[in-house]
C-alpha cells in the first residue's frame, strides 16, 4: 500500500505544484497586462482632455474680448477641427453667453450646477440627443467654459482589446464604462483597482483578474498544463517501478491480502455412493490482476514461512460468511463447510475467541463447521493445544486432520488429540487402480482408522477405480476431480440450485 501510495502523492503533489505555479504567473501576467491597459486607457483619455484644454483657451481669450460672429466662428473651429470635442461653451451668470454652436445654442438640456470640479460626466437624460458626455469645466473671472466631449471617444478610448476586462472612467463619485449610462459609483463592486491620472481629475477603474481561474488556465495555459500532466504520471510511473523493483515475495503477497485478491474457492464434498453433495472444503486462490488465478501451492508455503498464513485464513473467513449468509435458504441441513488453519493460527490465544465469533456469523446455525488442522507444519500438541481444540469440539466445530499420512506426527495427533475424520492424502488414493497390489497401503491408513473409530474423507478421486473401491469400503465423504473441481463462488451456487447429483457405481 505504501509503495502504491508513494507514487501517487508525488505525481498529484507534483501536478498540483506545477498548476498552482502556472496559475501564479498567469495571474500575474493577467494583473500586468489590465494594469497596461488601464494606463494606456488614462492615455488616451489625457490627450482627449489635452485638445479640450487648448478650445479652452481659446474659448477663455473670446470671454476676455467679447462673444461677437467671429468669436462663436472662432469656437466652432475648435470644437470642429478638434477630433474628439463636441461643443464649446462659456456660461456667464448661469446662461449660455457663447456658444459654438449656431446661435449660442447648448446641447445640454439643462445647465448642470457649477463647481469648482474640472471634471463631470452627464447622463444622457441632461443632454438633448439622449448621449451621455463628459464636460471639460474652466472657471475663468466670472464665466465657467464647458467643453463637452462625446460618450463614442470615450467608450473608444475604453476599449482596451484585453479579454474579461472592462474599464470605466471615473469622475468623481460617477463613471462611465464602454456601454451604459452614467452611473454611481456607491456600493458599487464592479471595479476593486483604479489608475490615476497625474495630469487630470480622473480615474480609469477596472476589476483585478481573479487569484484562481480555470478559464485562464485553458485558454493560456493548455499545453502546460498537458505537459505537467505526462510529466506527473511519468513522474508516478518511474517512482513506482523503483519503489518495486526491490519488493519481496512477501510483501507482494501481504498487499494481495490486504486488497481481498486471496479469494474462496470451493471444492465439493460427495456422499461417494449416493452422488449427493455433503459440504465443501475451503481452498484459497489468489486472483492475480495480471496472471489470473494463482493455485495455493504458489503462495500458502509463504504464508506459513512469514506468518501471513494467519491474516490470509482471517480474510478467507470473512468471505466464506459473507457467500454462505447469501445462499443461506439454500443450503442442505447439516451441510459441511470445512477450512484448513495452521498450527501458528490454532496456537494463537485468541484462537477460541475467533472460532466462536466465525460461527456466530452465520445465519444457519445448523451448518457443521470443519476445523481441518493441516500437517505442513508441526503442530505442538500441549494442554493448550488439547484445551483449545477440545473446546471447539463441545460448541460445535467438527475436527479434521487434513492430509492424513504426509505430515510431521499424524499418529501422535490421532493419540493425543480429539480428531472426528482423517482426511487421506490424494498420494494414497491416487496409487489405486485395477492392480490389486495397488491398495495395500490405503488399505492398512483405512484398517487404522476403523480401529480408531474414526470418520474418513478421501481426497483426490479421480478415477471410477478408486470410486468403486472408496465405495467397497464404505468410505462415504470423497472429494475429487472425478466430482468437481474447486471452483469460485459463482460456480458453487450454480452447482447447488442445480440440485446436483453425481451419477456413481453402487454395487
Amino acid at each position: 500500500m505504501r509503495n502504491a501510495l508513494l507514487p501517487t502523492i508525488a505525481a498529484v503533489s507534483l501536478f498540483l505544484t506545477g498548476v498552482f505555479i502556472l496559475n501564479t504567473q498567469l495571474w500575474f501576467s493577467s494583473r500586468a497586462e489590465s494594469l497596461s491597459g488601464a494606463q494606456y486607457a488614462a492615455k488616451s483619455i489625457n490627450l482627449i482632455l489635452d485638445e479640450a484644454a487648448r478650445a479652452t483657451q481659446t474659448a477663455m481669450n473670446i470671454a476676455a474680448t467679447g462673444c461677437d460672429l467671429d468669436g462663436q466662428y472662432r469656437l466652432g473651429i475648435d470644437a470642429a477641427l478638434e477630433p474628439h470635442l463636441r461643443t464649446v461653451v462659456i456660461i456667464k451668470r448661469g446662461a449660455v453667453w457663447c456658444s459654438s454652436l449656431p446661435g449660442n445654442r447648448i446641447m445640454l438640456s439643462t445647465v448642470p450646477p457649477l463647481s469648482a470640479s474640472h471634471l463631470l460626466l452627464a447622463p444622457a437624460v441632461d443632454m438633448a440627443n439622449g448621449q451621455p458626455v463628459l464636460i471639460y469645466n474652466t472657471q475663468f473671472d466670472d464665466s465657467h467654459i464647458l467643453v463637452t466631449i462625446s460618450d463614442r471617444h470615450i467608450r473608444s478610448a475604453l476599449s482596451v482589446p484585453l479579454k474579461g476586462v472592462n474599464y470605466a472612467l471615473r469622475v468623481n463619485d460617477a463613471a462611465i464604462g464602454v456601454s451604459d449610462d452614467v452611473t454611481a459609483l456607491a456600493g458599487n463592486l464592479t471595479y476593486n483597482a483604479q489608475v490615476n491620472s497625474e495630469k487630470y481629475p480622473f480615474s480609469i477603474v477596472y476589476r483585478q483578474p481573479p487569484l484562481w481561474s480555470l478559464q485562464r488556465l485553458i485558454a493560456h495555459g493548455l499545453g502546460i498544463l498537458l505537459f505537467l500532466l505526462f510529466i506527473s504520471i511519468v513522474t508516478a510511473y518511474v517512482l513506482n517501478k523503483y519503489l518495486n523493483k526491490d519488493v519481496t515475495p512477501e510483501e507482494r503477497l501481504r498487499r494481495a491480502i490486504r486488497r481481498g485478491e486471496i479469494v474462496p474457492f470451493y471444492h465439493m464434498v460427495v456422499n461417494g455412493r449416493e452422488g449427493t453433495l455433503r459440504g465443501v472444503e475451503v481452498l484459497a486462490r489468489w486472483k492475480h490482476p495480471r496472471a489470473g488465478y494463482l493455485s495455493p501451492a504458489s503462495f500458502i508455503p509463504l504464508a506459513e514461512k512469514t506468518g501471513l498464513i494467519v491474516s490470509l485464513t482471517q480474510s478467507l473467513m470473512a468471505q466464506v460468511v459473507a457467500n454462505m449468509n447469501a445462499i443461506a435458504v439454500k443450503l442442505p441441513e447439516g451441510f459441511h463447510v470445512g477450512i484448513n488453519f495452521s498450527a501458528s493460527h490454532i496456537s494463537r490465544p485468541d484462537f477460541v475467541d475467533e472460532c466462536l465469533r466465525f460461527k456466530e456469523s452465520f445465519l444457519r446455525q445448523d451448518l457443521n463447521l470443519v476445523l481441518e488442522v493441516t500437517e505442513r507444519e508441526p503442530l505442538h500438541v500441549d494442554e493448550a493445544l488439547i484445551q483449545t481444540l477440545n473446546t471447539l469440539h463441545k460448541v460445535g466445530f467438527v475436527i479434521a486432520l487434513d492430509d492424513f499420512g504426509t505430515g510431521y506426527s499424524g499418529l501422535s495427533y490421532l493419540h493425543d488429540l480429539h480428531i472426528d475424520y482423517i482426511k487421506i492424502d490424494q498420494s494414497f488414493v491416487a496409487r489405486v487402480n485395477e492392480d490389486p497390489d495397488s491398495t495395500r497401503i490405503l488399505d492398512c491408513v483405512l484398517d487404522l482408522a476403523r480401529k480408531l473409530s474414526l470418520s474418513i474423507v478421501a481426497e483426490g478421486v479421480e478415477t471410477k477405480a478408486q470410486l468403486d473401491y472408496l465405495n467397497k469400503n464404505e468410505i462415504t465423504f470423497q472429494q475429487g476431480y472425478y466430482f468437481y473441481k474447486p471452483v469460485k463462488f459463482t460456480e458453487f451456487v450454480k452447482i447447488l440450485l442445480s440440485k446436483p447429483k453425481v451419477k456413481v457405481n453402487v454395487e
